[in-house]
Protein backbone atom coordinates (compact mmCIF):
# COMPACT_ATOMS: atom_id res chain seq x y z
CA UNK A 1 0.00 0.00 0.00
CA UNK A 2 1.38 3.66 -1.07
CA UNK A 3 2.08 5.62 1.86
CA UNK A 4 0.04 9.00 1.19
CA UNK A 5 1.96 12.28 2.13
CA UNK A 6 0.46 15.92 2.39
CA UNK A 7 2.24 18.89 2.40
CA UNK A 8 1.75 21.16 5.25
CA UNK A 9 1.62 25.46 5.83
CA UNK A 10 3.17 26.45 8.77
CA UNK A 11 -0.19 27.47 10.45
CA UNK A 12 -1.36 23.83 9.52
CA UNK A 13 1.75 22.37 11.37
CA UNK A 14 1.41 24.71 14.32
CA UNK A 15 -2.49 23.70 14.48
CA UNK A 16 -1.28 19.80 15.80
CA UNK A 17 2.38 20.89 17.16
CA UNK A 18 1.41 20.81 20.80
CA UNK A 19 4.55 18.84 22.30
CA UNK A 20 7.92 19.80 22.80
CA UNK A 21 10.51 17.74 23.98
CA UNK A 22 8.77 14.08 22.61
CA UNK A 23 6.15 14.49 25.81
CA UNK A 24 2.50 12.81 24.57
CA UNK A 25 -0.22 15.14 24.55
CA UNK A 26 -3.84 14.82 24.29
CA UNK A 27 -5.13 16.33 20.82
CA UNK A 28 -8.65 17.65 20.64
CA UNK A 29 -9.89 15.88 17.12
CA UNK A 30 -11.30 19.31 16.16
CA UNK A 31 -7.33 20.17 15.50
CA UNK A 32 -7.11 17.64 12.65
CA UNK A 33 -10.62 18.68 10.98
CA UNK A 34 -9.48 20.97 8.82
CA UNK A 35 -5.71 19.20 8.15
CA UNK A 36 -5.18 17.63 5.08
CA UNK A 37 -4.19 13.91 4.86
CA UNK A 38 -5.94 12.73 8.07
CA UNK A 39 -8.38 10.25 7.22
CA UNK A 40 -11.69 8.59 8.63
CA UNK A 41 -12.17 12.38 10.11
CA UNK A 42 -16.00 11.47 10.63
CA UNK A 43 -15.08 8.73 13.38
CA UNK A 44 -11.99 10.35 15.36
CA UNK A 45 -12.61 10.22 19.13
CA UNK A 46 -9.54 11.21 20.19
CA UNK A 47 -5.93 11.91 19.21
CA UNK A 48 -2.49 11.73 20.50
CA UNK A 49 0.77 13.74 19.35
CA UNK A 50 4.41 13.94 20.48
CA UNK A 51 7.07 15.63 18.89
CA UNK A 52 10.00 18.13 18.98
CA UNK A 53 10.61 20.59 16.13
CA UNK A 54 14.75 20.77 16.78
CA UNK A 55 15.27 16.78 17.56
CA UNK A 56 13.66 13.79 14.99
CA UNK A 57 12.87 10.66 15.89
CA UNK A 58 12.71 7.55 13.02
CA UNK A 59 9.17 6.81 12.79
CA UNK A 60 7.57 5.01 9.99
CA UNK A 61 11.17 5.26 8.29
CA UNK A 62 11.14 8.87 8.20
CA UNK A 63 13.09 11.35 10.24
CA UNK A 64 9.99 12.82 12.51
CA UNK A 65 9.24 15.99 13.86
CA UNK A 66 5.91 14.95 15.28
CA UNK A 67 3.83 11.54 15.61
CA UNK A 68 0.39 11.51 15.75
CA UNK A 69 -1.87 8.58 16.87
CA UNK A 70 -5.83 9.17 15.83
CA UNK A 71 -7.99 6.82 17.79
CA UNK A 72 -10.99 6.12 15.18
CA UNK A 73 -14.57 4.53 15.99
CA UNK A 74 -15.19 1.28 13.60
CA UNK A 75 -18.34 1.19 12.38
CA UNK A 76 -18.26 -2.32 10.45
CA UNK A 77 -15.52 -4.19 12.28
CA UNK A 78 -13.67 -7.22 10.93
CA UNK A 79 -14.54 -9.10 13.55
CA UNK A 80 -13.61 -12.68 11.71
CA UNK A 81 -10.26 -10.96 11.51
CA UNK A 82 -10.43 -10.23 14.92
CA UNK A 83 -11.03 -6.09 14.73
CA UNK A 84 -13.03 -4.65 17.25
CA UNK A 85 -15.01 -1.13 17.49
CA UNK A 86 -11.67 0.92 17.64
CA UNK A 87 -9.10 1.13 14.63
CA UNK A 88 -5.59 3.28 15.60
CA UNK A 89 -3.48 5.64 12.99
CA UNK A 90 -0.84 6.43 13.19
CA UNK A 91 1.10 9.60 11.33
CA UNK A 92 4.31 11.52 10.95
CA UNK A 93 5.56 14.67 9.84
CA UNK A 94 8.69 15.99 8.93
CA UNK A 95 10.42 18.87 7.87
CA UNK A 96 10.88 19.94 4.23
CA UNK A 97 13.03 22.37 2.28
CA UNK A 98 9.89 24.43 1.09
CA UNK A 99 9.45 27.90 2.70
CA UNK A 100 5.47 27.73 1.81
CA UNK A 101 5.22 24.39 2.79
CA UNK A 102 7.96 23.58 5.58
CA UNK A 103 6.16 20.17 6.75
CA UNK A 104 5.01 16.51 5.16
CA UNK A 105 2.41 14.69 6.63
CA UNK A 106 2.86 11.07 6.00
CA UNK A 107 0.23 8.12 6.75
CA UNK A 108 -1.79 6.69 7.21
CA UNK A 109 -0.18 3.67 9.22
CA UNK A 110 -0.94 0.86 11.36
CA UNK A 111 2.61 0.19 12.49
CA UNK A 112 4.18 2.16 15.41
CA UNK A 113 0.77 3.23 17.32
CA UNK A 114 1.08 2.95 20.88
CA UNK A 115 -2.05 1.00 21.26
CA UNK A 116 -1.20 -1.24 18.43
CA UNK A 117 -3.95 -1.03 15.40
CA UNK A 118 -6.31 -2.92 16.60
CA UNK A 119 -6.80 -2.55 20.17
CA UNK A 120 -8.79 -5.11 22.49
CA UNK A 121 -9.29 -2.03 24.52
CA UNK A 122 -9.61 1.27 25.17
CA UNK A 123 -6.73 1.57 27.62
CA UNK A 124 -5.20 5.10 27.19
CA UNK A 125 -2.46 4.10 29.92
CA UNK A 126 0.41 4.10 26.93
CA UNK A 127 -0.71 7.41 26.94
CA UNK A 128 -0.06 8.73 30.15
CA UNK A 129 -3.75 8.71 30.89
CA UNK A 130 -5.27 6.47 33.49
Amino acid sequence: MAVKRKLLTQQQFNQIAKSSEWKIEELAPWHLSDLPGIQRKEGIVGAFVSGDSTATKFLNQRHAVLGIDVICHELNPQTANGEGPINVYHYVVTKTHDERFPYCLYGKFREETLMGHWPSDLDLSVYGLS
